[in-house]
């Protein structure tokens, strides 16, 4: 009798430790997400995730009180109907963000005849739940797989956007995101269960919520803002400089059209530049390190320096993606021309096939 009560009670409190520390976990998941509206705009796929797992907390907290407290209630399924329409919401307006972040940023996006046909469907699931509870049809898994395959529809194209950048392939977050959305997705369907096997189901079913949200919040906070996908437009020119001579030994124009800031430069003028600033300023900050990016006007440019040379990309803004590149390419330059750089007499014919190069790193 003595351990069945201490066994009730150990359940008791575990289940209650794991429903408070799920919503508080859910809660700081949600606040990283909004902390990473601030780099990106307001009106975006990071907003409505935002949104989302606030919504999806909150029918976390309602749906276990009446069971971790033992509430009686009339119609249990009656009173979940309306805490659903809480996570339904968050789907909904996840929905409708990511397509108009996509409408707003995506060129692909802009082509679509019907750009916010997914939330169109998600606002027919919720009709359609609404009206069915009404007449008194507790429905949630017809209704939830309407709604939820415009939900990973959505989230697939915002992946499929960043498939070609480098910065995303190094971590691979779809894999991790469809993982996590899978097991968020499968803890719903465990209520049901809980009136066959007892507490222990809440206890998984509240690990599941915990694990799949960290994956699809850890997946999320890996891909960049939709602005880097416009990162090969902000390329403007690339210089490679010998590190000792200052002399510009390959020099690349990535844009087509013919503007005044982007005319030939002078080999001797561009490397006494850059190695002129380069020495001032590590005299001045009394340090050996160097420039890694300066920033003139709308221009930015970004500096690479290895043991014989220094990358130089000159462009129309910032980005990580091409920063990234701008870092490989280097390397690999340093690793296939280690002995034309080494031993650099002034001849400027081993380097004029870098644009391959060039080509196959940043076009």
């Amino acid at each position: 009798m003595i351990l069945l009560i201490f066994e009730s009670l150990f359940n008791s409190v575990l289940l209650h430790a794991f429903h408070y520390f799920s919503v508080f976990f859910l809660i700081y998941l949600s606040v990283l997400i909004i902390s990473k509206i601030i780099e990106d705009k307001f009106l975006s796929t990071t907003t409505g995730l935002g949104i989302y797992t606030i919504c999806f907390s909150i029918y976390i907290f309602f749906v276990g009180l009446p069971l971790i407290y033992q509430i009686e209630l009339s119609n249990f399924f009656n009173y979940n109907y309306y805490i659903m329409i809480i996570y339904y919401i968050g789907i909904i307006l996840y929905v409708f963000l990511t397509e108009l972040d996509n409408r707003l940023h995506s060129e692909l996006e802009m082509k679509k005849p019907h750009p916010f046909l997914l939330t169109i469907i998600t606002l027919i699931g919720f009709i359609v739940y609404i009206i069915l509870g009404i007449f008194g049809f507790y429905d949630v898994f017809i209704t939830l797989s309407i709604i939820l395959i415009p939900y990973i529809i959505a989230s697939q194209e915002i992946m499929n956007n960043f498939k070609n950048l480098e910065i995303v392939r190094r971590v691979n977050p779809d894999r991790w995101f469809y993982l996590g959305l899978a097991l968020t997705g499968s803890s719903n369907g465990l209520i049901g269960l809980y009136f066959m096997f007892g507490s222990w189901i809440l206890l998984l079913k509240y690990i599941l919520i915990m694990l799949g949200s960290s994956l699809m919040v850890y997946a999320w906070k890996s891909l960049p803002n939709l602005s880097e996908l416009d990162w090969m437009r902000k390329m403007e020119k690339l210089y490679i400089i010998h590190k000792d001579t200052s002399t510009l030994l390959f020099q690349y124009q990535f844009r087509t059209e013919k503007s005044d800031d982007l005319e030939d430069v002078d080999s001797d003028l561009a490397g006494s530049a850059i190695g002129g600033i380069d020495m001032l300023l590590s005299e001045i900050l009394a340090n050996s390190g160097h420039i890694k990016e300066i920033e003139h006007g709308d221009k930015k440019i970004n500096f690479v320096h290895g043991d014989f040379a220094i990358s130089i990309l000159i462009g129309n803004g910032s980005s990580n993606e091409f920063k990234y590149r701008l870092e490989v390419f280097h390397l690999t330059l340093e690793k296939l021309y280690s002995s034309e750089l080494a031993n650099f007499n002034g001849a400027l014919a081993p380097f004029t096939d870098l644009e391959s190069l060039v080509r196959k790193y940043f076009l």
